[in-house]
């Protein structure tokens, strides 16, 4: 059990939050260490355990509401656990996010599931220092074809941990075939973006293929075209998707024969602010537009700059709609709030000279839980507004 103390003062507001964050630490006893197990304590009641990271702003990371050490074991049980409720929330499906940090309570680890092979991203120094452990944990509970860690992205960097990736485990595939509602996809684990695919927007996918039929359908950000394709499948009359990366659009294409839509489905690899730019100048009109741009607010300090990204690219999609037309607005930026995301549509429709009526909403899937006490844990949101 963890034999180090952290001792805080947290505001009743703060609940059962998984954080614990520099400026809430009064004192520690034991002198622990980067990546040391701890107990927390509230004046004299037990918070629970965590992860301690002195060089970080959130100084201690919650895995527990017990006195219980971060080992091999735990690890294996959360995973577990973790597996029966995706089980039970998306009955049928074998391609999912299987672990989501803080909301499987294992703060800073991800792992994507794609049938048996596994992408693993850490985010925190405690887990990252027992990646061993993750490894030997999902070998235990599965029959693991691969297991790749893609640890090169942004959220280590304040942890201070390097960037890197590579195969831990096993050898994977140049590709794999994933399904997803009945849809399959090609995912690249080593060489695409993240972890090679997004499942966070299945419940939106879902959205778009029931809205689809007989509409002409404009997919902006498309990536591998999960969008594209659900659109055709759908019965749209037509998809035409739109990414900047000419590897995504091969993929996407692949991706649409794969389906037997490809007789719909054209793939073209330009600027998602210079393509719509250059619809609106020819009068194209779509009846239907998926906008799903990257998060262009990545911290705090970025909100002004990137509310205006969000205003601006939605105007232009906005334009391109008939009467009738069909907007979905997506935003996985955190920061971007339920009434700062509908704020900005309202500015953009403004800018625009439409008008619109909300008819959805929809937000990331149940592979990716949001935690009541922890509203970090919800970053994907999006309105779906017909012209009115």
């Amino acid at each position: 059990m963890p034999d180090k103390l952290v001792h805080v003062v947290r505001k009743k507001s703060r609940g059962q939050h998984a954080w614990v964050f520099s400026n809430e630490v009064t004192r520690t006893e034991g002198n622990p260490g980067a990546g040391d197990t701890v107990l927390v304590y509230d004046r004299k009641l037990l918070v629970g355990s965590g992860i301690y990271n002195p060089h970080s702003l959130i100084r201690v990371r919650l895995y527990s509401d017990a006195d219980e050490e971060l080992e091999g074991g735990l690890i294996r049980r959360r995973m577990e656990a973790a597996l029966e409720y995706r089980k039970t929330m998306l009955a049928g499906e074998n391609d999912f996010r299987l672990m989501y940090g803080e909301s499987d309570r294992m703060p800073g680890l991800v792992i994507d599931k794609y049938g048996s092979h596994f992408v693993v991203q850490t985010y925190a120094l405690g887990l990252d220092l027992r990646q061993d452990m993750v490894v030997t944990a999902l070998r235990e509970v599965f029959d693991v074809t691969s297991i790749v860690e893609k640890n090169d992205f942004r959220l280590r960097d304040p942890e201070g941990l390097p960037r890197r990736a590579g195969v831990l485990f096993g050898t994977p595939e140049p590709r794999i075939v994933i399904s997803e509602s009945g849809t399959r996809f090609y995912v690249d684990v080593t060489g695409g973006q993240k972890t090679g695919y997004y499942f966070d927007h299945r419940l939106t996918r879902r959205k778009v293929r029931q809205l689809s039929a007989g509409r002409k359908v404009l997919d902006v950000f498309s990536y591998t075209g999960s969008f594209a394709v659900n659109a055709a499948l759908g019965g749209a009359e037509s998809v035409l998707a739109v990414d900047a990366s000419a590897a995504a659009a091969t993929i996407a294409t692949d991706n649409s024969v794969l389906n037997g839509v490809a007789d719909k489905c054209r793939f073209a690899t330009d600027n998602a602010f210079t393509a719509l730019a250059e619809f609106d100048a020819q009068s194209r009109k779509f009846d239907l537009i998926n906008l799903d741009p990257p998060a262009f607010i990545k911290a705090q300090k970025d909100k002004n700059a990137g509310t205006r990204g969000y205003r601006q690219i939605n105007a232009m999609a906005m334009k391109l709609l008939p009467e009738g037309g069909i907007l979905v607005s997506s935003s996985c930026s955190h920061y971007l709030f339920w009434q700062d995301l509908l704020d900005m549509l309202v500015t953009a429709s403004q800018d625009a000279g439409r008008s619109f009526t909300i008819i959805d909403r929809t937000t990331q899937g149940p592979d990716h839980p949001v935690l009541l006490s922890m509203p970090e844990s919800e970053y994907l949101r999006g309105f779906i507004l017909q012209v009115s």
